[in-house]
């Protein structure tokens, strides 16, 4: 959310000719295998089951965002902001990936145990422990693979960052859901070590793919260490806050709804994301024929640099979520008729994806013009709200109030946003300074 780059100087050369026609299709394929891994699932599975499965991708993703959410504003405040010529960026990154790996693996063994208690003290049709195996032991891969994609993201690299992030993951359920064959319970089983072996897959192509876009440097002095998990811990109530707001609506349907209602949600919120892939793709044509660095170039005020983008943002998202809304009665027909009827559903997720994609010039803003406590507070206000909501909205409506949640926390969040950035346009620009 805060970490994309905004400044110019940042912003990688605009691609030409065969460059930006690879970077289109290979976005293009991280669609197609995102909704094709989705048909393949809801092929082989049952609403009700799939339902499970689903449940299972709200406990790998949701701890994991709790887990690094505060690193993940570090790095937007290290990447995007000013940066700290005495760090080196290749040690940063390894030494934090380390550090969310062992803190990951230590939450894995205490949900093991929770599990496995919660086998002891409720007999359940499906055992806790024997159904969500796969999807605990995956939480330090998912943990670690999509922190990295997160710092690719933040320096720019978000082609290589929808590598990282899709690929693995929805190879291997293809691989498993078109490979095997037997019984339902068969199938989830596979297509649950599926999702963990694509983890850990996603995992070491981001460790390798970071390996490659930051060169050797130097190790860092013993002596910086310190300040910067200190630095990272400062940012550990709006980590929360940060990973209540994306989750926090999808965790209160697991918890609280049924599993049909989450197969639902899942389904739609999967085809919504196919958004924010091809979003980057569609500013390559304003950034290929350079109209979009012309028009900013021609801008002398930071104010009217930040309209330029907001307009240039607001443009692509219009035309990526006309696009994919165009196709979803064709998608739907492939989803099977259990999934038919959710007209609301796809509105709803299709406008958070338009929010988001929209306001991303001013949370870039907020990104690099670092203030802790004014992200702090926009944050905590959207994601009260959004969980809030899902208290009231989720008993009443189901998957419907959830995505009612989701819309409001992205309206507030990007809302926010945009008045933050043009009420600091014309301030001076300051360092990150530690004691922020």
């Amino acid at each position: 959310m805060v970490t994309l780059t905004v400044e110019k100087s940042s912003v990688p050369t605009p691609e030409r000719g065969s460059v930006a026609l690879r970077n289109l299709g290979l976005r293009i394929v991280a669609a197609v295998l995102q909704v094709s891994a989705t048909i393949a699932v809801l092929q082989a599975l049952t609403p009700t089951v799939a339902g499970v499965y689903f449940k299972g991708f709200v406990i790998a993703y949701g701890l994991a965002a709790l887990l690094r959410g505060k690193y993940d504003l570090f790095v937007a405040q290290h990447f995007v902001g000013p940066r700290d010529p005495t760090r080196s960026t290749r040690e940063l990154v390894r030494g934090l990936g380390i550090r969310i790996l062992i803190r990951s693996a230590i939450a894995c063994a205490i949900l093991l145990v929770v599990t496995a208690d919660m086998d002891v003290m409720d007999v359940h049709l499906r055992p806790y422990l024997q159904t969500y195996l796969p999807f605990v032991l995956a939480v330090p891969f998912a943990t670690l693979a999509l922190y990295l994609a997160n710092v690719l993201r933040a320096v720019n690299h978000t082609l290589a960052s929808t590598l990282v992030a899709t690929y693995s993951i929805n190879i291997m359920i293809l691989v498993a859901a078109y490979g095997s064959a037997g019984s339902e319970d068969t199938l989830l089983t596979l297509l649950s070590w599926a999702f963990f072996a694509g983890t850990a897959l996603a995992a070491g192509v981001g460790v390798l793919i970071t390996r490659h876009v930051f060169p050797p440097a130097p190790q860092l002095a013993p002596v910086v260490w310190p300040e910067v998990y200190a630095a990272a811990t400062r940012n550990g109530l709006t980590g929360i806050a940060l990973a209540c707001l994306q989750w926090g609506p999808l965790c209160l349907l697991a918890l609280i709804g049924s599993e049909i209602e989450i197969a639902h949600y899942a389904v739609v919120t999967r085809t919504a994301n196919v958004i924010d892939f091809l979003i980057p793709a569609a500013i390559l044509v304003p950034q290929s024929m350079l109209l979009h660095s012309r028009l900013s170039d021609t801008m002398h005020s930071s104010h009217g640099k930040l309209i330029v983008d907001l307009v240039a943002s607001v443009a692509t998202t219009t035309c990526c979520v006309a696009l994919i809304a165009i196709a979803t009665p064709w998608l739907v027909d492939f989803y099977g008729s259990s999934y038919t009827g959710l007209t609301g559903l796809f509105a709803l997720l299709f406008a958070a994806q338009w929010l988001n994609g929209a306001g991303r010039p001013a949370i870039r803003h907020l990104a690099a013009h670092w203030n802790l406590s004014l992200i702090r507070r926009i944050l905590l206000v959207s994601m009260t709200v959004a969980v809030i909501s899902s208290f009231i909205g989720i008993p009443a409506y189901g998957a419907l109030g959830a995505a009612i949640s989701v819309c409001l926390g992205a309206l507030l969040l990007n809302g926010q946003a945009v008045q933050a950035a043009f009420a600091g346009c014309n301030q001076p620009q300051t360092a990150i300074s530690s004691s922020r």
